[in-house]
């Protein structure tokens, strides 16, 4: 552990938003993955083979503050934004936007993930019905 580090989590949660969106935005239905035992570049992988040339998709790492939860039960869990953003949030910050605009760019050039990075097979596939390769 470094000195300027008091605490790990060799375990995390990630959190997947596939985005029934339109062709030129992120807006429209939503569906949500959690995702663990694996790490942030197997999870952009397998968002980005969901999301194929129609869907946007956006990463986030879900974090649990326990001291939060102490002073408001309840209250806890949040999202810290990995790749893209919530696609249905109303961007009003020139940052949210851009980001917006990449989730939509994405569909044409995707991340490239090394091989050895890429989800392993066998895992849940269900924005693919076999007709794609992704």
């Amino acid at each position: 552990m470094s000195a300027t580090t008091n605490w790990e989590d060799s375990h995390p949660r990630f959190r997947v938003y596939l985005h029934g969106s339109g062709e030129t935005t992120t807006h429209g239905w939503t569906d949500t993955y959690d995702i663990t035992g694996a790490d942030v570049l197997q999870v952009i992988d397998w968002a980005q083979r969901q999301a194929g040339e129609s869907l946007t998709y956006a990463v986030a790492l879900v974090y649990d503050d326990r001291a939060y939860e102490q002073l408001n039960p309840g209250c806890a869990r949040g999202l810290v934004w990995l790749v893209g953003i919530d696609g249905n949030n109303n961007a009003i910050d020139p940052e949210d936007t851009q980001a917006m605009h990449r989730m939509v760019a994405r569909r044409r050039e995707p991340v490239g993930v090394p091989s050895a990075d890429q989800m392993p097979p066998g895992v849940p596939d269900p924005y693919n019905d076999g007709t794609e390769n992704r």
